[in-house]
């Protein structure tokens, strides 16, 4: 404890002044690693939609009325008649944890193709998806099961090594390295702040308001990022858009709402055992001051 705690200002408002960026930038890129470098960010956004019973509703009606615009004779006939069942059906269908199983299922391989720089060719087959799908339109009208000829035509999705443009793999294991360099540069800061510090107590609020503030920061930049998207969803032509964006946009931000809350109530804790201790310091001197 004797290296520390030395009281100079001159090195203590520097030292204070960086570790308040370094831990900005870590929170900020910390959250943002979270949501798109930790796990894959196509499941997050596929369990978000497809947990919302509005989504899936809207989804069954704009594959009915999509359907429509092209429709012609016994197809647009059929859609006419039994259009809600239908409808119906795409939700169900789209409700169906096999269903997505399968999507996860097409979402990883290519998530995990891309993100370990494999250099081979792959592909992932997706008829097992349109089966599914399938299956269930059956179960309306016989007439569906004239698409299963279209099955052959079904090509698989062809995954190739990357040859232009940012390397995925590479991209994700520096910016991993960015932000451990962040909290590195953030512990390494700090650490020059308790060298300067005046005292114990100083070096204990001074953590605890640029942590608390940091939390701020963060739900707020959720709550306006959150309010952009939905104004720019709004502008959206499709309906389906309209439902869909706010939605995954919210899988997104919302490591933003749990960094921050998690800031914030250390921020808390700290300066509720600052206050805590200067009371108590208080006390202890008037005690000491009364004859």
């Amino acid at each position: 404890m004797a290296l520390l705690l030395k009281a100079k200002r001159a090195g203590a408002v520097p030292a204070a002044v960086f570790f308040v960026l370094f831990f900005t930038l870590f929170s900020l890129l910390g959250s943002v690693f979270l949501s798109v470098g930790v796990g894959n960010p196509v499941n997050k956004v596929t369990a978000s939609l497809l947990s919302s019973q509005s989504f899936k509703v809207d989804a069954g009606s704009y594959f009915v009325s999509k359907s429509l615009e092209t429709a012609k004779g016994d197809e647009r006939t059929l859609l006419l008649k039994k259009g809600p069942q239908i409808s119906e059906t795409v939700t169900s269908i789209l409700s169906n944890p096999i269903f997505k199983s399968e999507i996860d299922q097409i979402s990883n391989i290519a998530y995990a193709y891309y993100t370990t720089g494999s250099k081979t060719n792959q592909t992932i087959d997706v008829k097992p998806v349109v089966q599914l799908a399938l299956l269930g339109l059956e179960a309306v009208d016989p007439q569906f099961t004239q698409l299963n000829k279209e099955l052959v035509k079904i090509k698989p999705i062809k995954l190739q090594p990357q040859k232009n443009g940012p390397n995925a793999a590479r991209v994700k294991a520096d910016f991993k390295l960015v932000v451990l360099l962040l909290l590195l540069l953030s512990l390494l800061t700090f650490g020059l702040y308790l060298l300067f510090a005046k005292s114990a107590k100083a070096a204990l609020r001074t953590l605890g308001v640029a942590i608390l503030s940091e939390g701020l920061f963060l739900i707020l930049l959720e709550v306006i990022g959150s309010a952009v998207v939905k104004s720019q969803a709004g502008k959206a032509t499709e309906s389906l858009a309209k439902e869909a964006i706010p939605i995954a946009a919210h899988r997104l931000l919302a490591p933003l709402t749990f960094s921050g809350t998690v800031e914030l109530v250390i921020g808390a804790i700290l300066l509720g055992v600052n206050f805590l201790r200067v009371r108590k310091g208080g006390q202890g001197t008037s005690k000491a001051m009364t004859p």
